[in-house]
């Protein structure tokens, strides 16, 4: 098991670092390979995770689908999933996946920030909120219907100011 801290520890480190590289393959057997023209995740399946990393010195074109230059990512935020419990240990605020949005408040409070209303493409609801500690923003992305957890980001303020 994984408490979340070990993830927010390594928030700022590259993805090159062998420390870093280290730990990810510790925990993660199954990670896509980082594609700054893709997306700006890797992702684990069966971890029930994505690790998102802000690239401002990569150089590339979308249009020819190129890379010109690689830069140098840098691990800034991740996103948790109900199937990430079976990893990571010690949620925020003792909280667990199974809880809704009041018990949610009952333990972590007031959020900082609550959005909520409808993505008309999709037709879906959609309700997010955000609680700020320190450089952290923790987002609890609910079922609009039955306010259930969907997932959980979190992410360090200042590592994405610039993108």
């Amino acid at each position: 098991m994984l408490p979340y801290e070990n993830l927010t520890k390594n928030l700022g480190k590259s993805l090159n670092d062998n420390e870093f590289q280290y730990f990810l393959k510790n925990y993660f057997s199954d990670l896509t390979e980082y594609n700054i023209l893709k997306h700006n995740y890797i992702c684990s399946e069966k971890a029930g995770i994505e690790l998102g990393f802000t690239n401002n010195d990569a150089v590339y074109d979308d249009d020819e689908e190129i890379v010109l230059e690689e830069g140098n990512p840098i691990f800034s935020h991740f996103i948790l999933y109900p199937k990430s419990s079976s990893l990571i240990m010690n949620l925020p605020y003792g909280l667990n996946f199974g809880d809704n949005r009041t018990e949610i408040i009952k333990l972590a409070g007031i959020p900082n920030e609550t959005k909520e209303g409808n993505i008309a493409i999709f037709n879906k609801k959609f309700l997010v909120e955000n609680y700020k500690v320190g450089e952290l923003t923790i987002t609890f992305d609910y079922d609009a219907n039955s306010e259930k957890i969907n997932s959980i980001q979190f992410r360090n303020n200042k590592l994405l100011e610039n993108t």
